[in-house]
Protein backbone atom coordinates (compact mmCIF):
# COMPACT_ATOMS: atom_id res chain seq x y z
CA UNK A 1 0.00 0.00 0.00
CA UNK A 2 1.23 3.49 -1.11
CA UNK A 3 1.17 6.15 1.54
CA UNK A 4 2.28 9.80 0.95
CA UNK A 5 2.24 13.20 3.04
CA UNK A 6 -1.28 14.56 2.96
CA UNK A 7 0.04 17.84 1.31
CA UNK A 8 1.51 16.25 -1.46
CA UNK A 9 -0.67 17.40 -4.08
CA UNK A 10 -3.04 19.89 -3.20
CA UNK A 11 -5.16 19.56 -6.15
CA UNK A 12 -6.09 16.18 -6.03
CA UNK A 13 -9.37 15.28 -5.60
CA UNK A 14 -9.70 13.49 -1.46
CA UNK A 15 -12.26 11.39 0.19
CA UNK A 16 -12.58 10.67 3.82
CA UNK A 17 -13.98 7.01 4.20
CA UNK A 18 -15.17 7.67 7.85
CA UNK A 19 -16.29 4.33 9.46
CA UNK A 20 -19.85 4.70 11.47
CA UNK A 21 -19.51 5.13 15.59
CA UNK A 22 -20.53 1.98 17.54
CA UNK A 23 -24.11 0.37 16.73
CA UNK A 24 -26.30 -1.57 18.99
CA UNK A 25 -26.09 -4.41 15.62
CA UNK A 26 -22.09 -4.34 16.92
CA UNK A 27 -22.50 -4.49 20.57
CA UNK A 28 -25.31 -7.39 19.87
CA UNK A 29 -23.12 -8.96 17.53
CA UNK A 30 -25.88 -9.41 15.06
CA UNK A 31 -25.59 -8.89 11.02
CA UNK A 32 -27.58 -5.83 10.88
CA UNK A 33 -28.20 -3.83 6.85
CA UNK A 34 -30.48 -1.29 5.86
CA UNK A 35 -33.39 -3.33 7.15
CA UNK A 36 -32.65 -4.19 10.62
CA UNK A 37 -29.94 -1.50 11.87
CA UNK A 38 -30.96 -0.13 15.08
CA UNK A 39 -28.86 2.70 15.03
CA UNK A 40 -25.94 4.08 17.76
CA UNK A 41 -25.44 3.33 21.23
CA UNK A 42 -24.73 6.16 23.55
CA UNK A 43 -21.26 5.20 23.28
CA UNK A 44 -21.29 5.61 19.77
CA UNK A 45 -22.98 9.25 19.73
CA UNK A 46 -19.67 10.14 21.98
CA UNK A 47 -17.55 8.93 19.93
CA UNK A 48 -19.45 10.51 16.58
CA UNK A 49 -19.01 14.19 18.95
CA UNK A 50 -14.94 13.36 19.04
CA UNK A 51 -14.90 12.83 15.57
CA UNK A 52 -16.41 15.75 14.91
CA UNK A 53 -14.11 17.90 17.38
CA UNK A 54 -11.03 16.17 15.59
CA UNK A 55 -12.32 17.49 12.04
CA UNK A 56 -12.82 20.67 13.10
CA UNK A 57 -9.43 21.09 14.68
CA UNK A 58 -8.17 19.78 11.41
CA UNK A 59 -9.77 22.49 9.58
CA UNK A 60 -10.19 20.40 6.58
CA UNK A 61 -11.98 22.29 3.38
CA UNK A 62 -14.68 19.72 3.19
CA UNK A 63 -16.73 20.55 0.24
CA UNK A 64 -19.24 16.95 0.66
CA UNK A 65 -20.82 15.39 3.30
CA UNK A 66 -22.75 12.04 2.15
CA UNK A 67 -23.59 8.93 3.78
CA UNK A 68 -24.56 5.33 3.27
CA UNK A 69 -28.13 5.35 4.24
CA UNK A 70 -27.62 2.36 6.60
CA UNK A 71 -29.18 4.19 9.82
CA UNK A 72 -25.83 3.77 11.69
CA UNK A 73 -24.37 5.70 9.39
CA UNK A 74 -27.11 8.53 8.89
CA UNK A 75 -26.90 9.33 12.55
CA UNK A 76 -23.19 9.77 12.94
CA UNK A 77 -23.65 11.84 9.70
CA UNK A 78 -26.13 13.57 11.60
CA UNK A 79 -23.78 14.12 14.31
CA UNK A 80 -20.84 15.72 12.06
CA UNK A 81 -23.56 17.94 10.15
CA UNK A 82 -24.46 19.37 12.53
CA UNK A 83 -20.93 20.06 14.53
CA UNK A 84 -19.59 21.37 11.60
CA UNK A 85 -22.09 23.09 9.84
CA UNK A 86 -22.41 21.51 6.59
CA UNK A 87 -25.63 20.90 6.04
CA UNK A 88 -27.86 18.16 5.23
CA UNK A 89 -25.89 14.69 4.44
CA UNK A 90 -26.60 13.38 1.03
CA UNK A 91 -27.57 9.71 1.01
CA UNK A 92 -25.43 7.63 -1.52
CA UNK A 93 -27.35 4.51 -1.57
CA UNK A 94 -23.92 2.41 -2.85
CA UNK A 95 -21.82 3.12 0.01
CA UNK A 96 -23.50 0.87 2.03
CA UNK A 97 -22.73 -2.15 3.79
CA UNK A 98 -22.49 -5.64 1.51
CA UNK A 99 -25.68 -6.72 1.27
CA UNK A 100 -26.14 -9.52 3.57
CA UNK A 101 -29.59 -10.87 1.85
CA UNK A 102 -31.70 -13.13 4.21
CA UNK A 103 -29.16 -12.95 6.96
CA UNK A 104 -29.77 -9.27 7.41
CA UNK A 105 -30.57 -9.18 11.31
CA UNK A 106 -29.44 -12.67 12.26
CA UNK A 107 -27.26 -13.04 15.39
CA UNK A 108 -23.74 -13.93 14.41
CA UNK A 109 -23.92 -17.28 15.75
CA UNK A 110 -27.02 -18.16 13.66
CA UNK A 111 -25.54 -17.00 10.70
CA UNK A 112 -22.67 -19.05 10.55
CA UNK A 113 -25.05 -22.15 12.07
CA UNK A 114 -27.61 -21.38 9.17
CA UNK A 115 -25.17 -20.89 6.47
CA UNK A 116 -22.14 -21.79 7.53
CA UNK A 117 -18.65 -19.44 7.60
CA UNK A 118 -16.49 -19.29 5.02
CA UNK A 119 -13.40 -17.19 3.59
CA UNK A 120 -14.77 -14.64 1.09
CA UNK A 121 -11.55 -13.88 -0.18
CA UNK A 122 -10.86 -17.65 -1.16
CA UNK A 123 -14.52 -17.88 -2.89
CA UNK A 124 -15.31 -14.40 -3.61
CA UNK A 125 -18.41 -15.30 -5.96
CA UNK A 126 -20.31 -17.44 -3.20
CA UNK A 127 -23.25 -14.86 -1.76
CA UNK A 128 -22.85 -13.82 1.76
CA UNK A 129 -26.37 -15.57 1.98
CA UNK A 130 -29.68 -16.48 -0.29
CA UNK A 131 -30.18 -13.01 -1.85
CA UNK A 132 -27.13 -11.24 -0.87
CA UNK A 133 -24.01 -10.16 -2.33
CA UNK A 134 -20.48 -11.68 -3.21
CA UNK A 135 -17.29 -10.52 -2.13
CA UNK A 136 -16.88 -9.76 -6.39
CA UNK A 137 -19.71 -8.02 -6.48
CA UNK A 138 -19.44 -6.06 -3.49
CA UNK A 139 -15.49 -5.08 -4.53
CA UNK A 140 -17.17 -4.05 -8.33
CA UNK A 141 -19.67 -1.38 -6.64
CA UNK A 142 -16.81 -0.72 -4.25
CA UNK A 143 -14.68 0.83 -7.05
CA UNK A 144 -17.32 2.30 -9.11
CA UNK A 145 -19.02 4.33 -6.43
CA UNK A 146 -15.36 5.52 -5.93
CA UNK A 147 -14.85 6.15 -9.70
CA UNK A 148 -18.41 8.26 -9.65
CA UNK A 149 -16.63 10.38 -6.73
CA UNK A 150 -14.28 11.26 -8.42
CA UNK A 151 -16.27 11.74 -11.50
CA UNK A 152 -18.41 14.53 -9.53
CA UNK A 153 -16.12 16.05 -6.99
CA UNK A 154 -13.41 16.67 -8.88
CA UNK A 155 -10.21 18.75 -6.49
CA UNK A 156 -12.71 18.87 -3.51
CA UNK A 157 -12.71 16.99 -0.71
CA UNK A 158 -15.34 14.78 0.38
CA UNK A 159 -16.70 13.60 3.73
CA UNK A 160 -18.43 9.77 3.14
CA UNK A 161 -19.68 8.45 6.14
CA UNK A 162 -20.46 4.18 5.29
CA UNK A 163 -19.03 1.21 6.84
CA UNK A 164 -16.01 -1.55 7.84
CA UNK A 165 -16.63 -3.21 4.74
CA UNK A 166 -16.70 -0.82 2.68
CA UNK A 167 -13.79 0.79 3.39
CA UNK A 168 -11.80 -2.57 2.98
CA UNK A 169 -13.59 -3.17 -0.52
CA UNK A 170 -12.71 0.36 -1.45
CA UNK A 171 -8.70 -0.65 -0.78
CA UNK A 172 -8.88 -4.22 -3.03
CA UNK A 173 -10.47 -2.55 -5.45
CA UNK A 174 -8.80 0.58 -5.73
CA UNK A 175 -4.97 -0.13 -4.31
CA UNK A 176 -5.10 -4.14 -4.33
CA UNK A 177 -4.33 -3.55 -0.51
CA UNK A 178 -5.87 -5.27 2.38
CA UNK A 179 -5.43 -4.74 5.71
CA UNK A 180 -3.85 -7.37 8.01
CA UNK A 181 -6.89 -8.13 9.92
CA UNK A 182 -9.75 -8.95 7.88
CA UNK A 183 -13.56 -8.96 8.76
CA UNK A 184 -13.80 -7.78 12.23
CA UNK A 185 -15.93 -5.42 13.94
CA UNK A 186 -12.68 -3.56 14.78
CA UNK A 187 -10.87 -3.25 11.41
CA UNK A 188 -10.94 -0.65 10.69
CA UNK A 189 -12.16 1.30 13.99
CA UNK A 190 -15.88 3.04 14.95
CA UNK A 191 -15.31 6.56 13.46
CA UNK A 192 -11.62 6.05 11.63
CA UNK A 193 -10.61 8.47 9.44
CA UNK A 194 -9.44 6.49 5.97
CA UNK A 195 -8.00 8.99 3.82
CA UNK A 196 -7.81 8.19 -0.29
CA UNK A 197 -6.20 10.79 -2.58
CA UNK A 198 -6.72 10.67 -6.40
CA UNK A 199 -4.50 12.75 -8.76
CA UNK A 200 -6.00 12.35 -11.94
CA UNK A 201 -4.45 9.18 -12.86
CA UNK A 202 -4.13 6.78 -9.64
CA UNK A 203 -5.13 6.60 -6.04
CA UNK A 204 -3.07 6.74 -3.50
CA UNK A 205 -4.13 6.13 0.87
CA UNK A 206 -3.45 8.78 2.81
CA UNK A 207 -4.19 7.64 5.89
CA UNK A 208 -5.53 4.29 7.17
CA UNK A 209 -8.07 3.65 10.70
CA UNK A 210 -7.07 6.82 12.03
CA UNK A 211 -9.07 6.64 15.14
CA UNK A 212 -6.32 8.80 17.87
CA UNK A 213 -9.58 11.02 18.54
CA UNK A 214 -11.49 7.99 20.67
CA UNK A 215 -8.03 6.60 22.52
CA UNK A 216 -9.37 5.54 26.15
CA UNK A 217 -12.99 5.85 25.22
CA UNK A 218 -15.18 3.22 26.61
Amino acid sequence: MRMIHKQENSSATRVLLVRHAQSHASVQKLIAGSRTCAGLTELGRTQAALLTARLEAEQLPLNALLTSPVRRARETADVLANGLNLGAPAIETEVREMDFGVADGLPIATYERVHGAFDMLAHPERPFAPDGESWSQFRLRAGRVMTDLVSRHRGETVLVVCHAGFIVAVMSALLEALPPVLFTDSTPTATSINELAHDGSEWTMLRFDDAKHIDGVE
